[in-house]
């Protein structure tokens, strides 16, 4: 017989006991049988057997269950006649990845049972309670056909069950702002949203966490006054705001949708002010100066220059913002506790719109307040810098005290990724108005054989843009085989000829 269990549970379901439970009958089944048993836990003690839990070694035990798992299935597959038992005991809260470990199984010929556990043990590792329970309710939103529910020992208490009412009612209550911390994202709502955003632990400053939300959240428009300031907002191990980067920044279509949740009304007489938007990634630098009184006062991150971007601390785009804005930690460190945000264009990471490469300073934001300074004093900080220091600090191109309706004009024939849309008077940001120039090559230059063909139906563009639908189904096979980056480049140059 050859078997793959696959047991999904909380932390503190009893996982381990209920796989070596399943483990000791098959071997009383089986005693010339193999068994693998993929756990992560168990993969997280080290050589002294003490228990320790980092980001590196949870990555690395993932990555070695996965290769002991595929291992196994191949010897079964090789091996008819061999007695094997495949047992994966980790949370297994997600069921896309729940379905294709299945999956596998069958396809190499294992019959596979499922087990969800429901006990409330005390969890071996010491997970926090509202992580465990955001877990049940994961597991309980995400069932399994076919799964076995197995009759808990320990049920759960009526104080848990009074958290998890809490948790699944807590998507329908309004959302509280902090007055001290300035900010919709309260500790309910880290604790009680979670299943809304991701707080990815940092590598490089483990004190901190880097939030984001979903991208369910996008797609489904659960947006919310907490969500749209998790795209990137960085908080200490107290829920305390470290690094405070840009709102969620709505597209002008967005807002103006029956559905949107945040609408607006704008006619073509309002005077704006618009700021080229430039086509890179956003990096975020933020020197941190915590007084003693601050309960992350002696935390490794203090007095040092974050480099971070809307996702993470650790990453690439991290460390490529950082070697484009260490020029600049004089600037930061000369306004200690504010977020300075920058457009990056690199080589390295190339975009639909040909920009020059470098750093353009977009944005300013106070990490106590959330104030985000205006344009004219960001022009003003770029000026004095350059003065001070001889570095030049780009700023993108401004478009001042316009109507609305000719800004939408003018936008019919850049040839950039569109504007950031201020309220003239207010200085309040307003909006992105994406070009069609940007618009267009984005569709068509994500093109491949499958698509390009309900892409290229004229019914889908503007007929402006019926010549380059012509253009490129004249020249179809050519088109097909280049790269992304090569079909904007032929995109962009028919375009300049209209």
């Amino acid at each position: 017989m050859q078997k793959f269990i696959l047991i999904r549970g909380h932390q503190g379901s009893g996982k381990s006991t209920f796989a070596q439970t399943k483990i000791d009958e098959f071997k009383q089944a089986h005693p010339d049988g193999e068994i693998v048993h993929i756990e992560n836990d168990k993969l997280l003690y080290d050589e002294q057997g003490r228990y320790h839990w980092t980001p590196e070694r949870i990555d690395k035990a993932v990555r070695t269950g996965q290769t002991m798992m595929k291992h196994a299935f191949d010897k079964c597959r090789q091996n008819r006649n061999l007695a094997m038992l495949v047992i994966n005991s980790n949370t297994n809260q997600k069921s896309s990845n729940c379905i294709h470990l299945l999956r596998s199984a069958r396809k190499h010929g294992l019959t596979t049972e499922i087990y969800r556990l429901h006990n409330f043990f005390d969890n071996t590792h010491h997970v926090k309670l509202h992580d465990v329970l955001s877990a049940y309710i994961k597991l309980n939103n995400n069932r399994l056909r076919d799964e076995i529910h197995i009759t808990p020992i320990k049920p759960m208490s009526d104080d848990i069950k009074s958290e998890i009412d809490k948790l699944t009612q807590f998507d329908n209550q309004t959302i509280a702002f902090d007055k001290n911390r300035q900010s919709h994202i309260t500790d309910d709502y880290l604790n009680y949203g979670k299943r809304n955003f991701t707080s990815k632990r940092s590598n490089l400053y483990p004190q901190l966490s880097v939030l984001k939300y979903k991208r369910q959240v996008f797609f489904d428009n659960r947006f919310d006054d907490a969500l749209i300031e998790m795209r990137g907002t960085i908080i200490d191990e107290h829920h305390h705001i470290i690094v405070r980067p840009f709102k969620k920044t709505f597209n002008y279509s967005e807002r103006i949708a029956k559905n949107s949740k945040y609408p607006i009304s704008i006619d073509d007489t309002q005077r704006v002010d618009a700021v080229v938007k430039v086509n890179g990634f956003l990096g975020v630098c933020t020197y941190v100066a915590l007084d003693k009184t601050h309960p992350s006062y002696h935390a490794s991150f203090n007095h040092q220059v974050l480099y971070s971007t809307t996702g993470s601390l650790d990453s690439d785009f991290a460390k490529m913002n950082k070697a484009h804005c260490q020029k600049y930690e004089a600037l930061f460190k000369a306004y200690p506790n504010h977020t300075f945000l920058f457009e990056i264009t690199d080589e390295k990471d190339v975009h639909i719109i040909k920009e020059d490469f470098g750093e353009t300073l977009i944005g300013v934001i106070d990490v106590a307040t959330g104030r985000q300074f205006d344009e004219d004093r960001l022009d003003d900080i770029a000026k004095n810098f350059y003065e001070q220091s001889g570095i030049l600090l780009k700023r993108p191109q401004q478009i001042k005290n316009i109507p609305f309706g000719d800004l939408k004009q003018r936008l019919k024939e850049v040839k950039h990724e569109g504007f950031m849309v201020f309220d003239s008077q207010s200085k309040e940001l307003l909006f992105k108005l994406k070009s069609p120039f940007y618009l267009i090559s984005k569709f068509l230059g994500r093109s491949n054989d499958k698509n390009i063909t309900k892409k290229l139906d004229k019914r889908h563009v503007d007929e402006e843009y019926y010549p380059l639908i012509e253009h490129i189904k004249a020249n179809q096979d050519t088109f097909n085989q280049l790269s992304e980056l090569d079909k904007i480049q032929f995109i962009q140059v028919f375009l300049s000829t209209l």
